[in-house]
């Protein structure tokens, strides 16, 4: 099956009657012609660490080039409030967002401009990680944006807890996981935080589900479901039941979100976490301290030598917008001066934040050793799981999130589960 798109005719004339009813979209003066002036939609928040650091670059970056720049923060609904700007025509001239869900379309429909002339005119190609590119080309060949941060998500360990139930070092094996599940809980302490009603549940549950299969069989089962009929797959539904009858996730899991779940590992109630670099910068200090980052645990005869991490390049990017595109010496200037290894190491040392843009091992240095950990150490004992987020249809995701909030329920077997995975893809064309 493939992915259910619009043409670009279709996403403006739909989005227009949006517009109509709300006024206006956010993007304010977007429109205006001023070449030295740009406004940028943001999903950085500035009372976020990434955030003040975006803001106080952008504010260098004026005083040193003269262009204005007005930042409009939209955090978690941005897609929606570029979309409806984008049909009344007055959408930001760049939008600095991740490469997830809707905006996955966003170039295929016109919605943005493909960057491909432009990263290599503007002499930017060669400085961004080549799989960082390789993850922002779409199946057109098109490169959708500037990639500018990555991550890796790890598991997190909270060791002082661990010792407290006397677990012996890190689960390396599915069978020590369970384990140690047994002991956390005979100490009080829950196993595995674990926000099983949203989308890092869902993370979790492909992540596990894909033990067994090859990265392209996962590829394959993000992109058109099928997870009934593969005998690979449903051995790693089988697991997640396993590990989820076994006591492994935290009680009531399939009703917790995300923050939820960060709340029971921050506060010491969960000693095990799935959890991406972007968060270092939020742990509290004593939890910190007891905190190592491993792989997640595999089971005999998983098609994984090592314990498995998602690593990507597509948590934020700059994108163009047709308004952006008359205004490309602004923009031109604007992407080049994030680029910068000073700038984009600012990120690294201030915010914790993995980057996309290549640097030296000075401006890859900081001062989180949870930061240098994912960084440095984790490659050499870990293997990248097939990250999902590149391949499912954006018609399915959220009904994949329901699908996946169901398996962490009890009583529900491998077979109900791969049934409501499947069904997530009925009309995804």
């Amino acid at each position: 099956m493939k992915r259910k798109t619009a043409t670009a005719t279709a996403l403006v004339g739909a989005l227009s009657l949006l517009a109509v009813g709300t006024g206006c979209g956010k993007g304010g003066d977007a429109a205006a012609d001023d070449p030295k002036q740009l406004t940028v939609l943001s999903q950085y928040l500035k009372a976020t660490p990434g955030g003040k650091v975006f803001h106080d670059e952008v504010e260098a970056f004026s005083k040193k080039s003269g262009i204005k720049v007005k930042v409009i923060e939209a955090g978690e609904d941005l897609d929606e409030s570029y979309e409806t700007s984008l049909a009344a025509d007055k959408e930001a001239d760049v939008v600095f967002v991740n490469l997830y869900d809707k905006t996955l379309a966003w170039t295929k429909n016109n919605a943005t401009v493909a960057v491909n002339d432009h990263i290599e005119d503007w002499g930017l190609k060669d400085k961004a990680e080549p799989q960082a590119l390789k993850e922002w080309t779409n199946p057109d060949g098109k490169v959708m944006g500037f990639p500018f941060a990555g991550f890796s998500w790890p598991v997190w360990y909270n060791t002082a807890l661990l010792d407290k139930a006397g677990v012996d070092g890190i689960p390396t094996t599915t069978d020590e996981l369970l384990a140690a599940a047994k002991k956390l809980r005979a100490a009080g302490v829950q196993p595995m935080a674990v926000g099983g009603n949203d989308w890092s549940g869902q993370k979790l549950f492909l992540q596990i589900s894909q033990s067994y299969v090859t990265k392209q069989a996962a590829r394959k089962l993000d992109a058109e479901g099928g997870y009934c009929a593969s005998a690979d797959a449903m051995k790693g539904v089988e697991l997640f039941t396993k590990l989820r009858d076994g006591g492994v996730f935290a009680d009531k899991a399939q009703g917790f979100t995300f923050d939820a779940m960060q709340n029971q590992y921050y506060t010491g109630k969960a000693a095990i976490m799935s959890q991406g670099s972007w968060a270092f910068s939020e742990v509290p200090e004593k939890v910190r301290k007891s905190t190592k980052l491993a792989g997640l645990p595999l089971p005999d005869g998983a098609a994984f030598g090592k314990p498995t991490v998602f690593t990507g390049f597509t948590s934020t990017g700059f994108w163009i917008s047709p308004n952006g595109e008359k205004k490309q010496d602004a923009v031109k200037r604007f992407v080049s001066h994030f680029y910068q290894p000073e700038v984009a190491g600012r990120f690294v040392a201030d915010a914790s934040i993995y980057p996309a843009v290549k640097l030296d091992a000075g401006h890859r240095r900081s001062d989180d050793p949870l930061l240098n950990s994912a960084v440095n150490d984790i490659a050499g004992t870990t293997t990248d799981a097939q990250l999902p987020d590149l391949h499912i249809p954006a018609a399915a995701n959220t009904p994949l999130v329901q699908a996946t909030s169901l398996a962490f329920g009890p009583d529900n077997d491998a077979k109900k589960i791969c049934a409501a995975l499947d069904r997530a893809y009925d009309g995804v064309e």
